[in-house]
């Protein structure tokens, strides 16, 4: 049998070092004996976050112009998740009951795959970044009128096939797994992405504890716990996130700059999960109790609230070039906010959710796990209050900040293009055209509902 596999995250130091050494992917796969970037753990999203989102839009753009009129991307991602190579895929313990020279030969296959998926990913990543260092000017043209590096608008699918091999050549490998799991979430295959986290906490618990990269084992457990956390919050399982979150707190224990905003992360994220579950009191604690925190800011802030805002607010009306590390900083209580709006209030009076919520901080950065899901929220507050206008202008934000979306096929971006007749404000995306990203989860599951309600029946129907 070979069944298709799933895979991980990553680190801030170590990111930083690997994305400006990448460059452009090269043609070949496997050009050295011992491929990079190597290691456990990438940090995937601020990888992605540190490239200038100007560059990325208008990519995304570029990119979703290219893919509205294809008819395979369900076949592509098929293709994908689809595991090749010589051996079968094995799970964790027939693999642990190989000989040692059948696991070292599959370990260093998988390692390979491994790399080859980093190397397209983080490679692609660098190219933007580089184009980005090259100044306002340049990139006009770059931006408007070069095409994309080849490969690149397929980064994605490259990946997640290479991860999808090496998590099946050598199941004990937790990285795989995370990386595979990683992926498999940015284009939103849930189920996938489940499957791959299970499986790497399963091969972290066969690590060894005098591991040699400890700190590094220890940011995977972490990140996947909360990975987890996320996506039984995204399932709708609120109670399952609090478990979750329970599980990750000694992981988190230690100060240090890193774990600091992991553990915001948590703390925010509980929040909202008593909020989802609708405990009030509890959420609104929560939020009384969470901290400010540094966000970088942009300049000039939008004007009223408007489109107007929306428009001088968006990344791409800035000058490219610049350094995010560099940005000014300033202290925001967004957290609060957005736990509070999802609270609501006990009179659900949707004019009081609006006036805890605050005006749009279009002029903000927020952390790379948690700008997306930011903008995807506020956007659900403004739909229920009726605001479709600002809704669908958060749901273009979250587009904006999903990791890696400008490489791999998207569609729904452009209203007239979805399924159904969805009203025009209530704009949603999806990955592959079969999966959903971020937008309005109520018009992509009324036309979804529609299109299957249109398919002809059989002319024999047994009703099941």
């Amino acid at each position: 049998m070979r069944p298709g596999t799933c895979a991980t995250f990553a680190p801030i130091g170590l990111t930083l070092v690997v994305v400006a050494g990448c460059g452009g992917p090269p043609a070949s796969e496997f050009a050295a004996d011992e491929p990079s970037p190597a290691g456990l753990y990438v940090d995937w999203d601020r990888a992605d976050w540190l490239v200038d989102r100007s560059i990325l839009v208008n990519v995304r753009d570029f990119t979703v112009a290219q893919n509205l009129g294809r008819r395979d991307p369900v076949a592509e991602y098929r293709v994908a998740i689809t595991y090749a190579a010589e051996w079968d895929s094995l799970g964790l313990i027939p693999f642990l009951a190989l000989n040692e020279d059948e696991q070292a030969d599959r370990r260093r296959l998988a390692r390979k795959h491994l790399a080859e998926a980093r190397r397209v990913a983080l490679g692609t990543l660098g190219h933007y970044r580089e184009a980005a260092s090259r100044g306002f000017l340049p990139n006009l043209n770059l931006v408007d009128n070069a095409p994309i590096p080849p490969g690149a608008e397929t980064a994605v699918t490259t990946a997640i096939r290479h991860l999808t091999t090496a998590a099946g050549l050598d199941p004990s490998h937790p990285a795989a797994w995370r990386d595979l799991a990683y992926f498999s979430g940015v284009v939103g295959d849930r189920r996938r992405q489940q499957r791959a986290l299970d499986a790497a906490l399963a091969a972290l618990d066969r690590v060894d504890s005098d591991h040699p990269a400890e700190g590094d084992l220890g940011r995977l457990r972490r990140d996947i716990v909360l990975d987890l956390a996320w996506l039984a919050r995204d399932l709708g399982q609120p109670q399952l996130t609090l478990a979750y979150l329970d599980h990750v707190e000694p992981w988190l224990a230690t100060p240090s700059p890193e774990r600091d905003l992991r553990r915001f992360e948590a703390r925010l994220l509980r929040g909202l999960a008593l909020a989802d579950r609708g405990d009030w009191l509890a959420a609104i604690g929560v939020a009384r109790d969470l901290p400010r925190t540094e966000v970088l800011s942009r300049t000039p802030r939008g004007g009223a609230r408007e489109s107007l805002r929306w428009f001088l607010g968006a990344p791409n009306l800035l000058a490219l070039g610049y350094d995010r590390a560099n940005w000014p900083r300033q202290v925001s209580d967004f957290g609060r906010r957005w736990i509070k709006a999802l609270a609501g209030a006990p009179s659900g009076d949707s004019r009081h959710t609006l006036w805890l919520l605050g005006s749009p901080p279009t002029d903000l950065e927020f952390p790379p796990r948690l700008a997306a899901r930011y903008w995807q929220d506020q956007g659900r507050v403004y739909a229920r209050a009726g605001d479709h206008e600002s809704a669908r202008h958060c749901f273009e934000w979250s587009a904006m900040y999903r990791p890696f979306l400008a490489f791999f096929p998207i569609a729904g971006s452009r209203g007239p293009s979805r399924l159904g007749a969805a009203e025009a404000s209530q704009r949603y995306f999806t990955a592959y055209g079969m999966f959903f990203l971020c937008g309005d989860r109520g018009a992509y599951d009324r036309d979804a509902a529609a299109t299957v309600a249109e398919r002809p029946r059989p002319a024999a129907a047994t009703g099941f």
